[in-house]
């Protein structure tokens, strides 16, 4: 078991699995960029009031009498992080975006005039830098710069303006020191961690990419009707498998099948009931084949193709009966009036291992058909083989 496994089944998991939730507010049914957006400020919000209870808790037990303005206004600040959230669950993310945004800066500004720069709270800035270059799904670069620019104006005021001297209720040594190391491990903490979900979401939004494009990859490559393999595939599969044949010299059969009389079981019982038959004999065709290599595909219609790597002329002959019998043994009703009592098919043979270097897949599958034509004039329900050579004779004479 992985450690993300681990986690997902444990107490941490039930954490991670909260969190996630408290920040998707507001980005349910979004655009992958938005979501990010969204999920970005909900986590600058929620931070941000975690990141300032450190500091009142100091000022609720060191002096709350000296410090009630900065605490004061830490509690509106708190009260704005928390409406981030509230504006996303609204559908106002532009807003919620700003709102965090000018939170941050704000509190930064008004805090480290109050206390003073020592106490080192001017150096969130850096964090307040690091959520700007993420925060907009489409970034205008001229208002990143000059946003960017506001920042580290701010931060040169807050540093070089608010020293301890100027500060209304600057906080006494030794604490300072303290507060001044503990600003320092929280803006490291908290960049690091907005880096880090970011990123997280960046990863997310990848494996959902990937994930979207082996399902359109599956849906293009896929028969809507039957689930077996469409045309497009067999066509890329033939050629990939005659391309390994030649390179090999093992054989490469193909089989043509196609369902009996299967106009008249139409006209007789309506399309659904035609769509249905397809469905079950194209299920009985896929599971009669065992091995992974072996490929069932709707060619058309009611008409059916297997490729077969890797098999010589008798071994296709056999698997072409034990797809017939399959079908068979479905024994599915026909229109017996039309003289047909159970539904069947036709299949056509041929395999490369007699063939010319000059030979292609479309030879294959012409002589596999011709096959099938010669099974369905024979009376239906029967397999007949062709070898591929007697085509290449008539060509040449």
């Amino acid at each position: 078991m992985s450690y993300h496994q681990g986690m997902k089944n444990g107490v941490g998991g039930s954490v991670i699995t909260f969190l996630n939730e408290i920040w998707s507010i507001g980005a349910e049914g979004k655009a992958a960029s938005l979501r990010r957006q969204i999920g970005l400020s909900n986590q600058v919000g929620l931070l941000g009031a975690v990141a300032t209870l450190p500091y009142q808790i100091f000022y609720l037990l060191h002096d709350i009498g000296s410090y009630w303005l900065v605490f004061s206004a830490n509690i509106l600040f708190i009260t704005a992080y928390l409406s981030v959230v509230l504006c996303n669950l609204i559908g106002r993310h532009s807003l919620a975006r700003d709102l965090a945004l000018l939170t941050a800066c704000g509190q930064v500004f008004v805090v480290t005039g109050l206390i003073g720069s020592a106490a080192g709270v001017q150096l969130f800035y850096f964090s307040v830098g690091a959520f700007l270059a993420l925060a907009y799904s489409r970034m205008n670069a001229r208002r990143f710069w000059l946003q960017s620019l506001g920042i580290g104006v701010l931060f040169i005021i807050s540093q070089f303006l608010f020293t301890p001297a100027r500060a209304l209720t600057p906080v006494p040594s030794p604490y300072v020191d303290f507060m001044f190391g503990g600003s320092v491990l929280g803006v490291l903490a908290l960049s690091a961690v907005i880096a880090y979900l970011y990123r997280a979401a960046i990863d997310q939004a990848e494996f959902d990419m990937a994930l979207n494009n082996r399902e359109l990859t599956t849906l293009s490559t896929t028969d809507t009707l039957t689930g077996l393999a469409n045309r497009r595939k067999l066509d890329e599969t033939l050629n990939r498998e005659w391309d390994r044949m030649r390179r090999s010299g093992l054989p490469l059969s193909f089989v043509m099948c196609d369902v009996d009389h299967f106009k008249i079981y139409n006209d007789n019982l309506g399309h659904q009931a035609g769509d249905v038959c397809l469905q079950q004999v194209a299920t009985a065709m896929q599971a009669a084949l065992v091995r992974p290599g072996d490929l069932v595909a709707r060619y058309g219609g009611e008409e059916f193709a297997v490729v077969l790597p890797d098999t010589d002329a008798q071994g296709a002959h056999q698997v072409a009966e034990t797809l017939r019998q399959a079908v068979g043994a479905l024994r599915i009703p026909h229109v017996p009036e039309k003289g047909v009592a159970f539904l069947s098919v036709s299949l056509g043979v041929t395999c490369s291992a007699e063939g010319s270097p000059a030979d292609s897949p479309t030879t294959l599958l012409r002589k596999a058909d011709e096959a099938l034509y010669l099974a369905k004039a024979s009376g239906r329900d029967q397999v007949v083989y062709l070898p591929l050579q007697a085509q290449q004779v008539s060509a040449e004479s």
